[in-house]
């Protein structure tokens, strides 16, 4: 069985890593909005489908495993601490579009139940 993984806020890759290090058969889709993080991604893995922007994206396609790290620079004394409130707008806040993702994907397999 190859395992279906999406990797939110990618960066360079490290949960992918550890599955090739583990030796666990695996897909991999991305979401990662900085074209030099992704480059990287791409030098460690090899091309790879990337969603880019988590803002946009509308919904993910099925999988086995999601896998997400947030960035947390608003959260520190060196990000002057904006934190992370919902509609804030820092970088920090981005992780509430998780939440908004891992939301429509249980609405869409209750609907896909609610059909049989």
């Amino acid at each position: 069985m190859t395992l279906r993984v999406i990797e939110l806020f990618s960066g360079i890759g490290a949960p992918r890593k550890a599955l090739t290090n583990l030796g666990i058969e695996h897909t991999s889709t991305c979401v990662e909005i900085d074209p030099y993080a992704h480059a990287s991604y791409e030098a460690i893995h090899g091309p790879t489908v990337n969603l880019g922007d988590i803002r946009q994206v509308q919904s993910l396609d099925k999988a086995d495993l999601w896998t997400y790290g947030f960035p947390c620079q608003d959260l520190s004394v060196a990000g002057h601490r904006k934190g992370m409130e919902e509609g804030s707008g820092t970088r920090s806040s981005l992780l509430w579009e998780v939440g908004r993702l891992l939301r429509d994907a249980v609405e869409r397999e209750r609907e896909s139940r609610r059909r049989w």
